[in-house]
C-alpha cells in the first residue's frame, strides 16, 4: 500500500472529528466519575494490556477525573499490577443486566453515580457471542456511554437493526480499525461521535524489569539480539461442559470443538511461524523467545513449533513454558529486537515499548488486524494464509538491516496514536467538565 493509497483510507475517517461544537457540549460536572469497564481476561496478556493502558491516557489527560475500574476478570497478581501503577484507582467487580441491576451493591453504586461508563477496548459486539448487556444498561438509565477503541465484527442480519438503533443512542463510538468504522456507517449508527480510535492497550507503561532481566539471563537473551514469536491456534480453554448457559453463536475464533481442518490450519500456521524462525537463526545466528500471549498457547507453541524445529535451530530457541503477566511481558517486549506475532495485542505492547512488529494475521480473526495499517504500518502487516513464509522473512530482514529505519516507523506510529488517544480524552472530558 502507497502513501496515497494509506490516505485515502485514513482521511474519511479524521474528516468524522470535524464536528460542531453542539455536538460535544458538555453538562457541566464537577469531580466527574468514570466507570471503566475492562479487564476481559487474566489468562491472556492482550486482555490484560487494555486496562492499563486506558487508564495511562485518562490519567494524563483527563487527570481530575474520578476513574473506577470495573474488572470483568482479575486476580491478586493483576490487582497488584494495576494499584502500583495507578494507586487512585477503585477496582470492583460484579454482572450487570440489560435493565442496570447489578448483583452487588458495590457496583451498582458505581454504575447509579457514574457520569460516564467506559467499554474498553475489545470487540464486544458482534455475531461471535452474545452482546454486552451494558449498552441496553445505559441507554435504559440514560448514562452516557463511550466504546472505546473497538471492533465491530458484523451482526447477524436479523440483529443489525436492534444493533444500529442501540449504538446510535451512546454518546461515542470510536472504532479501533477502520473497516469497523466504516461497518457502522454502512448499517446506519449515528452516535454524537462515530470515529476512528485506537486500541487503549497502545497506552500501556506497566513494566518489571527486574523479573524480565532475571529471565532474558538466565535464558542466554541479550537485549535486542532476539526476536519474539508468538503464535495463536484454533483452540479454545474451555471444555464442553463449561460451556455458557446463554446462546454464545459463532465460536469460529476460538472453537470449543475444534474440528480436522481447525487442525490443519494450525498446523499450516505454525510450518510458516517455523520458516521465519529457521530463517533468523540462519541468517543472524541470533537466538528467539517463543512466547504465548494466552496461557493456553503455552501448550501449542511447544508441540507445534518448538519441538518440531531441526536439532540446530532448536538450540537457538527458549521456549516459555511459564504463564506470564503484561508487566514483565512489556519489560522483555521492549528489549527484544522484533516482535512476530500471529495475535495482535503483544504486538501493540511491543510497539509501545519501541520495539518493531510483524503481524502475521487471518482474516478468520477479525477485523482488528487492520489497527497496524491505520496507524501506518502497512508494510509490517501480512496474511499468514495467503502469503509465504518468504513474504514475512524478507520483511524481517529488512528490520534487521535496516534497524535505524525500523524503529523511525515505529515511533512515527506511536506518535500518531498518542495524539489520537489525546484528542479522544480531550473529548470526554469536554462532555463532563
Amino acid at each position: 500500500m502507497n502513501r496515497r493509497d494509506f490516505l485515502n483510507i485514513s482521511l474519511p475517517i479524521y474528516s468524522a472529528l470535524a464536528m460542531s461544537p453542539s455536538l460535544l457540549s458538555s453538562f457541566k460536572v464537577s469531580n466527574p466519575k468514570i466507570l471503566l469497564h475492562t479487564g476481559w481476561n487474566t489468562n491472556n496478556i492482550g486482555d490484560q494490556g487494555h486496562t492499563p493502558g486506558t487508564l495511562r491516557y485518562l490519567e494524563q489527560h483527563f487527570p481530575e477525573a474520578k476513574i473506577i475500574c470495573w474488572l470483568n476478570s482479575t486476580n491478586e497478581e493483576t490487582n497488584q499490577i494495576l494499584k502500583r501503577r495507578f494507586p487512585k484507582i477503585e477496582i470492583i467487580m460484579g454482572n450487570l443486566d440489560k435493565y442496570g441491576k447489578a448483583d452487588n451493591p458495590t457496583l451498582q453504586q458505581a454504575f447509579d453515580k457514574a457520569d460516564l461508563v467506559i467499554q474498553n477496548s475489545g470487540m464486544s459486539f458482534n455475531s461471535f457471542w452474545k452482546p454486552p448487556s451494558i449498552l441496553e444498561a445505559c441507554n435504559r438509565n440514560q448514562k452516557l456511554l463511550c466504546n472505546y477503541g473497538q471492533s465491530f465484527d458484523g451482526f447477524k442480519k436479523e440483529d443489525e437493526p436492534h444493533m444500529v438503533e442501540e449504538l446510535s443512542k451512546i454518546f461515542a463510538n470510536y472504532c479501533r480499525d477502520n473497516e469497523s468504522y466504516y461497518y457502522l456507517r454502512k448499517i446506519g449508527v449515528k452516535s454524537t461521535i462515530l470515529a476512528w480510535g485506537p486500541d487503549g492497550c497502545f497506552g500501556i507503561d506497566v513494566k518489571n524489569d527486574e523479573k524480565a532481566i532475571r529471565y532474558l539471563e538466565e535464558h542466554g537473551l541479550e537485549e535486542k539480539k532476539f526476536i519474539t514469536v508468538i503464535m495463536r491456534t484454533n483452540t479454545s480453554d474451555k471444555k464442553p461442559e463449561e460451556l455458557p448457559s446463554w446462546d454464545v453463536g459463532d465460536t469460529s475464533q476460538n472453537p470449543w470443538n475444534p474440528t480436522q481442518e481447525d487442525a490443519e490450519q494450525d498446523e499450516f500456521w505454525a510450518e510458516k511461524l517455523r520458516e521465519v524462525i529457521i530463517a533468523w537463526v540462519e541468517k543472524t545466528g541470533l537466538k528467539v523467545f517463543l512466547a504465548s500471549e494466552v496461557k493456553k498457547e503455552i501448550y501449542h507453541s511447544k508441540r507445534l513449533i518448538y519441538d518440531r524445529l531441526p536439532a540446530h535451530i532448536q538450540g537457538k530457541v527458549i521456549h516459555k513454558a511459564e504463564w506470564w503477566n503484561m508487566d514483565e511481558a512489556c519489560s522483555i517486549f521492549s528489549r527484544a529486537h522484533t516482535l512476530v506475532a500471529t495475535e495482535p495485542h503483544s504486538l501493540i505492547m511491543a510497539l509501545a515499548n519501541n520495539t518493531p512488529i510483524i503481524h502475521l494475521f487471518s482474516k478468520r480473526h477479525g477485523l482488528k488486524a487492520w489497527m497496524f495499517r491505520d496507524i501506518g504500518l502497512p508494510e509490517w502487516l501480512i496474511d499468514i494464509d495467503s502469503e509465504p513464509a518468504e513474504t514475512a522473512i524478507r520483511s524481517l530482514m529488512d528490520i534487521y538491516h535496516n534497524y535505524g529505519n525500523a524503529l523511525t516507523k515505529v515511533k512515527r506510529a506511536i506518535e500518531m496514536v498518542e495524539k489520537r488517544s489525546a484528542e479522544i480524552i480531550g473529548d470526554i472530558k469536554r462532555k463532563l467538565s
